[in-house]
């Protein structure tokens, strides 16, 4: 019913909301622009096809399109200081390494909570290991931007640094 693509501008940024204003902000007025000048990559949940709007909508989500999307993240390159890192992750590392940046995750507010942040975070995940394979990053690094979010990363895997422990790490090596 969902599928996970490249956002372009056929997507439709303009209706989404998570609750938290500043994603909703930066979807609509910044991941574009982010997109087309190489500064991150975003990919957005979106229904599948017609079919899937249909079962939408009778699952009362009125509001869904082709084009509506469901949920995203936004994917980055940077350099962490290894002091930023968890101390028993830190100690393998030089001072400064490139890591895979998960700026960005958030779901439509109306569909939080159903595992939708969880596949994004999946293909978030997978896609920062395949790009590892070619360019190199031991690890992806992840603010979270609530203090409830720390959980949903540490599920994963993540590790809450010490003196930061809204942000986060997994190591993919």
């Amino acid at each position: 019913m969902i599928i996970l693509e490249p956002l372009t501008g056929d997507h439709d940024r303009s209706a989404f909301d998570c609750g938290v204003e500043a994603l909703d902000t930066w979807l609509r007025q910044t991941a574009l622009q982010h997109q087309r000048k190489g500064i991150s990559r975003s990919f957005v949940a979106v229904p599948v096809d017609d079919q899937a709007v249909a079962a939408f909508r009778d699952d009362g989500y009125e509001d869904v399109g082709a084009g509506s999307i469901l949920g995203f993240y936004a994917l980055a390159s940077a350099y962490v200081s290894i002091e930023d890192l968890p101390a028993n992750v830190a100690r393998r590392y030089p001072r400064r390494i490139p890591v895979t940046r998960l700026g960005r995750l958030a779901t439509r507010v109306d569909m939080q909570n159903q595992g939708l942040g969880q596949l994004l975070l999946v293909d978030a995940v997978s896609r920062a290991k395949g790009a590892a394979y070619s360019v190199g990053s031991p690890g992806i690094a992840v603010d979270a931007k609530r203090d409830r979010n720390p959980r949903f990363y540490q599920a994963f895997g993540f590790i809450p640094c010490e003196d930061q422990p809204l942000t986060l790490y997994l190591p993919i090596w």
